[in-house]
């Protein structure tokens, strides 16, 4: 049976599970149809997935736009096709003397604003077909680099010829990419070996939901752990709309607000009754006004 729930779940992926494998277990045991993901993760990955239902799935760009934590194996010595470790070996190359030293040498190139080309093996588009298609095809894979943002890239420990490394990225951001790059940079090659996704945002691996677990005991905890919209947006201000101004917001129309919030800032909207959705902040008569721009709840 068909269930109205509206909310986000902060999922803990296993390993050898893809994004949608979580989402289908999780419309058995919920009985919700409509979900979505804010962020997909490889199956060799685990941690943080983000998951909305019900009328929440209009969240998912606005959540998907947050952050991202991980923590990363890179094995040097080998780069492949896949740029991890599912991938067949496509050149090897001698480890330098003192990796560790070597990593520092050249990683802060890859901090701040850079440009990435996808992978070829990526759900990344070309012409409207994915790379990943492509490559299976052997077709060209070749696609315009795009800017990203490393707000940090660790190394916080190294042994033999794997490093484990932290790093907060943007949104868009292939952390394999990263791995086969300063493999390149380093001349011996490197690729991803493992991926735990730690943070998402304001949702924090500790506090994920395994989804490894049986239907029934699933069906409870999952219920138990969905987060009101409201509460999964508590990064953004909040306004509130009263009397005639809420008919003509919930008709679309922008309305004024009291509140000092600066143009262009997304804020969470309350009305009499509670939340109602997203808005943002462009100049109104005397003053700032809120735009309607998601509506969860009329």
């Amino acid at each position: 049976m068909k269930r109205e729930l509206t909310g986000v779940l902060n999922c803990n992926k296993p390993a050898g599970w893809t994004s949608f494998d979580v989402i289908r277990k999780l419309r058995s045991a919920l009985g919700v149809k409509k979900m979505g993901h804010t962020g997909s993760l490889d199956p060799i990955a685990t941690g943080v997935l983000v998951i909305c239902l019900g009328k929440a799935t209009r969240l998912v760009q606005l959540l998907m736009a947050n952050d991202k934590e991980y923590v990363a194996g890179f094995r040097f010595g080998a780069a492949t096709d896949t740029y991890d470790s599912e991938g067949a070996v496509t050149s090897e190359g001698p480890l330098p003397e003192n990796l560790a030293a070597a990593i520092e040498d050249r990683i802060d190139e890859f901090r701040g604003e850079i440009m990435q080309t996808p992978p070829p093996y990526s759900a990344a588009k070309k012409d409207g077909e994915r790379l990943y298609k492509l490559a299976r095809e052997g077709k060209p894979t070749d696609v315009p680099p795009r800017p990203v943002t490393i707000h940090r890239f660790d190394l916080m420990s190294i042994e033999g010829d794997l490093a484990t490394m932290k790093i907060t990225c943007s949104k868009g951001t292939y952390v394999r990419g990263l791995a086969h790059e300063l493999g390149k940079a380093l001349g011996c090659g490197a690729h991803l070996a493992g991926l735990t996704r730690t943070r998402n945002g304001i949702f924090n691996v500790e506090d994920g939901l395994s989804v490894d677990i049986a239907r029934a005991e699933l069906s409870e905890a999952a219920e138990a752990a969905i987060i009101p919209p409201e509460k999964a947006l508590a990064y953004l201000p909040k306004t509130e709309i009263l009397g005639d101004d809420l008919a003509r917001y919930l008709n679309g129309m922008a309305v004024p607000i009291l509140d000092k919030l600066p143009l262009g800032q997304q804020a969470r909207v309350f009305g009499p009754t509670g939340f109602i959705g997203v808005g943002t902040v462009e100049p109104g008569r005397g003053g700032a006004a809120i735009q309607p721009t998601i509506t969860i709840h009329r």
